[in-house]
């Protein structure tokens, strides 16, 4: 199967975009898999088919508190489910949102893809979810996939590594929008919360050597926080705006590097304020990037899903938005350039 990633810094409107996909007959919209497996996505190092399903099927510590509907009610799709079987607050990261967003069903089809997987030879887990990518295709007779998840621009060259013959879109959106977004949403607040504490100690963890979803030691520590931190109220616990905007800016600069480094045939850029503004011209770019088939329905549909937001960054105070726009203008910069 062909396959490309949908790459961002994170509330910039690719939860839309996994909405828009999913409706093409051709694609199979692969929604949250990087993010619900967390810092073990990508680890080096080959394991057997019954290790990798219980990293599907098992969340760490940290992910119970991450992927749940109260943490990310509008992300986690599992506690909407009909006569779910599982706990949503502690269910396996692989039916938090990836098989609900594909399947009527999911828990049936976990069952299938549990006796599926278990059964994979010894291989890296790049090896094991590119067989697991192809076995969904074959079951949806979908032939191109696009993983969609919250934040990863950061690991685009661990990504651009491990498919390469992946093609990636960018989704950008106006830093200071999502600085603001960033400071309200758990997931992204644990984010700045790691990012801040690492810096402190001179670790830039957005490095692409560094990457987290690649890093075993990273890895180590999300083992070892979900046990002895006091994740609940991390989670709770508002950001400052110049934290939460260092951030983003440090996230999208090294991911835009990383992006910049791909072939330019690998590459498209998209902006949420583009596709809200002009959704048709924005998704045909988008299909015909992928190559994938024209649908005049699935057109017609993706252009009445965007709606235009009120900017939260427009609506602060004259003195606040001065601030944000200087806390963010280098990346808001370089961002800029890119599109």
């Amino acid at each position: 199967m062909k396959g490309a990633f949908l790459v961002n810094a994170s509330r910039s409107g690719s939860t839309m975009m996994s909405t828009i996909l999913r409706q093409h007959p051709d694609v199979l919209s692969l929604s949250e898999l990087m993010a619900t497996q967390g810092t073990r996505a990508l680890l080096p190092g080959q394991i057997s088919g019954q290790a990798f399903w219980r990293q599907l099927a098992k969340p760490t510590a940290l992910m119970r508190h991450l992927a749940n509907p109260a943490s990310a009610p509008d992300e986690f799709l599992y506690h909407t489910v009909q006569n779910r079987r599982f706990d949503p607050f502690n269910c396996p990261p692989i039916l938090a949102v990836t098989l609900p967003h594909l399947f009527p069903t999911p828990d049936t089809e976990f069952d299938e893809l549990a006796h599926q997987v278990r059964r994979f030879s010894r291989q890296t887990r790049v090896d094991h979810l590119h067989a697991m990518i192809e076995f969904l295709g074959t079951k949806t007779g979908q032939s191109f996939w696009v993983e969609r998840s919250g934040g990863t621009l950061m690991a685009t060259s661990a990504l651009a590594k491990a498919f390469p013959n992946a093609k990636f879109a960018v989704l950008l959106r106006d830093g200071r929008d999502v600085t603001l977004s960033m400071q309200s949403y758990k997931p992204a607040r644990f984010v700045i919360w790691f990012w801040r504490l690492a810096s402190r100690f001179g670790i830039d963890v957005f490095k692409p050597d560094a990457s987290i979803g690649s890093a075993r030691w990273i890895a180590l520590t999300e083992q070892l926080s979900g046990q002895i931190l006091p994740i609940e109220r991390i989670l709770n616990a508002k950001p400052s705006i110049q934290d939460a905007a260092a951030c983003w800016s440090a996230l999208t600069q090294s991911g835009i590097a990383q992006f910049s480094a791909l072939p330019a045939h690998r590459r498209l850029v998209l902006r949420y304020e583009s596709i809200v503004a002009a959704p048709k011209v924005e998704l045909t770019r988008l299909s015909h990037f992928l190559e994938l088939p024209d649908d005049k329905e699935w057109l017609e549909y993706g252009a009445n899903v965007p709606r235009m937001v009120p900017s939260r960054y427009k609506a602060l105070p004259v003195q606040e938005q001065r601030k944000l726009e200087t806390l963010t203008a280098a990346a808001r910069a370089v961002s800029d350039q890119l599109a």
